[in-house]
């Protein structure tokens, strides 16, 4: 990769720590008491849906998942790209794709519910 690739790349780490950061401390605000399911349908069972879950994790699990999603899309133009002029792949393309499937996995780490 070349420096201004790296550069990019980097950018890329900030800016999905940010979004999460972000993300986290607006949903904190919004309900600093947590947020509260829905109630369960008449007829199912529920353990521990009356127990609200932390609100900054949720944020920083949904900045962690809009992001990865952005970065998905950006890989696979990037793809596109390079097919459409019958080359290789570059390192980049698949570091990126790489920053994205990290993503969608710390959004399920952390907040530990897949949506």
């Amino acid at each position: 990769m070349t420096k201004t690739q790296l550069l990019i790349f980097a950018m890329l780490i900030v800016g999905m720590i940010a979004a999460a950061m972000a993300l986290g401390n607006w949903s904190a605000q919004i309900n600093p008491n947590g947020i509260t399911p829905h109630p369960v349908a008449e007829g199912e069972t529920a353990t521990d849906t009356n127990v609200p879950r932390d609100a900054f994790s949720f944020g920083v699990s949904m900045g962690l998942l809009g992001t990865a999603l952005l970065y998905c899309c950006i890989a696979f133009g990037l793809f596109i790209q390079a097919k459409s002029n019958r080359r290789a792949a570059s390192k980049f393309t698949f570091w990126v794709a790489g920053l994205a499937a990290l993503g969608f996995a710390l959004s399920y780490l952390i907040d530990d519910y897949f949506y």
